[in-house]
């Protein structure tokens, strides 16, 4: 296995590396954006935009995968506030109040408004896969039970206020990088297709692969993954841009809040447990299952589903008596959380593979090693809180 996929960087690490990168960076109206702020130069345009309130209090984006059903079976329901990606097919949306209709062709975005009653289905043959984008407050309801969470986010304060949002979208060749710019908030990136080398400038550069996910703040440079025989990456980028008065003679609508009373739906992925300030930390894992034929130089991991079948994982270190397994981890929805782990080196190995798999990659941050020994990770000061995907492989 090479070295490019060895040090392959899961989206929820990717955040936690990221926001300590950029811990010197403060939200408020000293870093407001200039009002002439355009988040689109070079290869990236935009592809949806809106003027809109965000969610009152903490909110997090949150990237989504769910199924759009032909139009007699795709049911009407509440969106959350943000942007549909059309990524697997044309869609059209219906919104129930209006009776506005929105035809997305591939590759085409649509804004949406939080409490939205709207009905997504698909305009070819057969249901088809889509993306979306949303902006959520923390205490929001999960997506529905046939939606799959690709990256939950880290929390982080809402501007109050009515702020332009953009969605962006770039495919760049091998030998091209481009700079997202200082919105002066939160934003996430999130890659379509290929992979993608992400730094902060002057910093050194981890891989997200397509379907996984960022959120950041500051400038943050993308370019095709280096040494992994990728020959483009396609990307989209969703941005908080600068504040926009309400026009006058016009109450400014109220934030978007969290439905007091959601409906029953399956709890999101737990957070990872708070690090002790006595040099404890913990690791958070999450268990795929790739199509069959793929592979780690082919996955693609918004195609992976979380795996059903049964399998088991152990954690060893120096620091712990004995090699911990699954049952000692605290499970919620999908995933597995290890807590109150002292610093140090902890190897990760799936011991007993899913029903048909026959292989599996870790992706975690700085992480090195292989299927037969296991990956290495480590928890310190600077990483106390560590998330990490497994990926597992079939024959095709």
């Amino acid at each position: 296995m090479t070295r490019y996929r060895w040090r392959l960087l899961s989206a929820f690490a990717l955040v936690a590396a990221l926001v300590f990168s950029f811990s010197s960076v403060h939200f408020g109206a000293a870093q407001e954006a200039d009002p002439g702020f355009s988040p689109a130069s070079g290869p990236a345009h935009v592809i949806a935009q809106g003027v809109t309130a965000l969610p009152s209090g903490d909110a997090v984006w949150r990237t989504v995968r769910t199924r759009a059903q032909l139009p007699a079976a795709a049911p009407f329901e509440e969106r959350p506030l943000g942007f549909v990606l059309a990524s697997g097919g044309p869609l059209l949306l219906v919104d129930r109040t209006t009776g506005e209709q929105v035809r997305l062709g591939t590759g085409e975005a649509a804004l949406v408004r939080s409490g939205t009653i709207q009905q997504r289905s698909s305009l070819g043959a057969q249901a088809v896969s889509y993306l979306s984008i949303e902006l959520v407050a923390t205490d929001a309801p999960a997506p529905p039970a046939d939606a799959t969470v690709l990256q939950p986010g880290q929390p982080f304060a809402a501007p109050a206020g009515l702020h332009d949002l953009d969605l962006l979208s770039a495919t760049l060749d091998a030998d091209e990088s481009f700079t997202i710019p200082d919105s002066g908030q939160k934003n996430v990136v999130l890659i379509t297709d290929g992979a993608a080398d992400v730094a902060r400038p002057g910093g050194d550069p981890v891989v997200l692969l397509a379907g996984e996910a960022a959120s950041f703040s500051g400038e943050l440079e993308v370019a095709t993954a280096a040494g992994g025989g990728e020959e483009r990456v396609s990307f989209v980028v969703a941005t908080i841009g600068p504040e926009v008065p309400p026009p006058a003679g016009i109450v400014e609508p109220a934030p978007p809040q969290a439905d007091p009373s959601p409906p029953q739906t399956d709890p999101a992925p737990a957070p990872a447990t708070p690090a002790a300030t006595s040099g404890q930390g913990s690791i958070v894992l999450q268990v795929y299952t790739c199509p069959p034929g793929m592979d780690a130089e082919t996955v693609a991991a918004a195609t992976c589903a979380p795996t059903t079948e049964t399998f088991d994982v152990t954690l060893s270190g120096d620091t712990l008596a004995a090699p911990l397994t699954l049952a000692a981890a605290t499970s919620a929805a999908d995933s597995y959380t290890w807590s109150g782990l002292p610093y140090g080196d902890y190897l990760i190995a799936e011991v007993t593979l899913p029903a048909g798999a026959t292989t599996y990659i870790l992706s975690a941050a700085n992480t090195t090693g292989d299927p037969a020994s296991g990956y290495r990770v480590t928890l310190d000061a600077a990483n106390p809180e560590l998330s990490v995907r497994m990926y597992n492989f079939a024959p095709g």
